[in-house]
């Protein structure tokens, strides 16, 4: 008999559960700027920007200088791609937010980063690499 109370406690609840209200649609659960951000096209910062790194200065350490060579970073549906150093091959990626925001990495050592903020116009941002840190500054 205790099998079959639980049998009828099991239906009255699965019975329930498909009474309950449907839940809202995710959009509607976000803040307002935040389902407009998410509704923005993940390819409206596509395109090549060009530009230069600059060592930022720290007494502390001894970083090299950054060449004076031209970087490029390829955004092409919402994905960067950022060839930092382009005699190696060394690439760095990262997806980007809808505000533009950017996180890009090396796919072996991810300590090994540049992040920083996309707009219409341009890249601004910081390289990491170990304790050196060398400024971004890209226009498109």
């Amino acid at each position: 008999m205790p099998v079959a109370r639980l049998s009828l406690g099991l239906a009255g609840l699965l019975l329930a559960a498909c009474e309950a209200p449907p839940l809202p649609p995710v959009a509607a659960t976000l803040p307002p700027r935040a389902a407009e951000a998410r509704a923005l096209p993940v390819d409206r910062f596509d395109g090549r920007y060009v530009g230069t790194m600059t060592l930022s200065p720290d007494r502390t350490r001894a970083c090299p200088a950054a060449s004076n060579e031209e970087r490029e970073i390829t955004v092409r549906n919402g994905r960067a791609v950022f060839g930092i150093n382009p005699q190696g091959r060394q690439v760095l990626t990262g997806t980007i937010a809808p505000e533009g925001s950017v996180r890009m990495a090396d796919s072996i050592d991810r300590n090994i980063a540049t992040s920083g903020l996309f707009t219409a116009t341009g890249f601004r941002g910081e390289h990491r690499s170990g304790l050196c840190t060398y400024a971004v500054q890209m226009t498109k």
